[in-house]
C-alpha cells in the first residue's frame, strides 16, 4: 500500500493510529520490536491532532500540519516510514535535531515513535520551498534578481557555517530542502531534512557513502571520496540555478548528470549571464571548482566573497 494512503488512515477521535488495519500484522508480531529513538513507543495522536492534508512528500516520509492538543498550537509533523530507512539514519537524524539550534534551521519540538513510524514535530512554515520559488520565477532572462539571490544564498551559508563549526555535514542541500518565508520585507529560509546528515570532523577520513540528489552531488560524492565541502558544492549549484533557472551540469538521467558533473566544464551562457555581475560568476566558479587547489573553500570564506558583500545585498 502506498505510504501516503497508509498515513491517511487515522482515527483522531479514538487516537487509534490505524491500529485495526495492522492488528494482525506488525503490531502483533511475535518478534520483539523495540523503539529506535526512545525507551518506549508513544502514540503521537494522544498529543497531537494530525491533519490528512499533505504539506510535503518524499520517498520515505510525509509532512503534514498538526495541532498540539494541550495548547492548540500548530506545528508540522514529519512522519517517516521506519521500514524504508535504516535504523542508524533514523537515530542520527533525531540526535542531530536535538542539539542543533540556529535561526535558519528548522527546530524540532518533540518526536514520537510507534511500531511502524517515527513522527518528528517541528515548527510550521507555510511559505513553500525554494524549488517552488525558482519554478515560479524562471523566464528567458533567467530566474531571481541578483539582490534576492544574494539574500537567499547568504541565508543558506550561515546555517551551513554553524553546522560545519559543530562538525555536522548536511549532505542533501537542494531547493526542496530549503523552506522560504517572508519576514516583513525580507526573504527568510529554514534548512530542513537532516535524514542524510552526519557528524564529521576535520580529522576524520573521507566520507564514502554516495548520498544526495544527482544535480547537487559534488564529483567527490559521486566518486565516494569527499568531505564537508560537498555542502559548499551543493550551494554553488543552488546559486547557479537561482540566477539562471537551470542546473550547471545536466542530463536525462542520473548517470548522465554524474558524467557531466565529473567531466563537464562550467559554462555561463551569454544570453543570460552577460546580464549578471562578474562577481556572481566568480562566486559560483569558486564554489564549483574541481581542482584540488579549491579544497580550501569553506562557508566562512564564501560569506566573505565580494558578491555577497556587495552593495546589492
Amino acid at each position: 500500500m502506498p505510504l501516503d494512503h497508509q498515513l491517511t488512515n487515522y482515527d483522531n477521535s479514538k487516537y487509534s493510529y490505524y491500529h485495526n488495519k495492522h492488528k494482525n500484522n506488525r503490531w502483533n508480531n511475535k518478534t520483539p520490536c523495540r523503539p529506535i529513538t526512545k525507551e518506549r513507543f508513544d502514540n503521537v495522536l494522544v498529543h497531537y491532532d494530525v491533519s490528512n492534508a499533505l504539506l510535503g512528500k518524499g520517498s520515505t516520509s510525509l509532512v503534514r500540519e498538526c495541532i498540539q492538543r494541550s495548547s492548540g498550537t500548530k506545528y508540522a509533523v514529519k512522519t517517516i516510514d521506519k521500514s524504508k530507512v535504516p535504523n542508524d539514519l533514523i537515530l542520527r537524524e533525531v540526535q542531530l535535531l536535538r542539539i542543533i539550534d540556529h535561526p535558519n534551521i528548522i527546530k524540532m519540538i518533540d518526536h514520537y515513535e510507534d511500531v511502524n513510524f517515527l513522527h518528528i514535530i517541528t515548527e510550521l512554515y507555510n511559505g513553500g520551498d525554494l524549488y517552488n520559488m525558482i519554478m515560479d520565477n524562471i523566464s528567458d532572462r533567467g530566474c531571481l534578481p541578483e539582490k534576492k539571490a544574494i539574500n537567499i544564498v547568504k541565508s543558506i551559508l550561515e546555517p551551513i557555517q554553524y553546522l560545519h563549526r559543530n562538525d555536522v555535514v548536511h549532505r542533501d542541500i537542494k531547493p526542496e530542502n530549503i523552506l522560504v518565508y517572508i519576514d516583513k520585507v525580507h526573504t527568510r529560509i529554514k534548512l530542513i531534512d537532516f535524514g542524510l546528515s552526519r557528524t564529521h570532523t576535520l580529522d576524520d577520513g573521507y566520507m564514502t557513502e554516495t548520498v544526495g540528489t544527482a544535480y547537487y552531488m559534488s564529483p567527490g560524492v559521486i566518486c565516494g571520496k569527499y568531505d564537508r565541502t560537498c555542502d559548499l558544492w551543493a550551494i554553488g549549484v543552488v546559486t547557479y540555478i537561482l540566477l539562471c533557472g537551470y542546473p550547471p551540469f545536466n542530463g536525462y538521467c542520473d548517470h548522465e548528470i554524474y558524467s557531466a558533473t565529473k567531466e563537464g566544464e562550467l559554462e555561463f551562457d551569454v544570453a543570460i549571464w552577460d546580464n549578471l555581475s562578474d562577481a556572481s560568476k566568480e562566486f559560483i566558479s569558486m564554489m564549483l571548482c574541481k581542482d584540488e587547489s579549491c579544497k580550501s573553500v569553506s562557508a566562512s570564506k564564501a560569506l566573505l566573497h565580494s558578491w555577497l558583500r556587495s552593495e546589492q545585498s
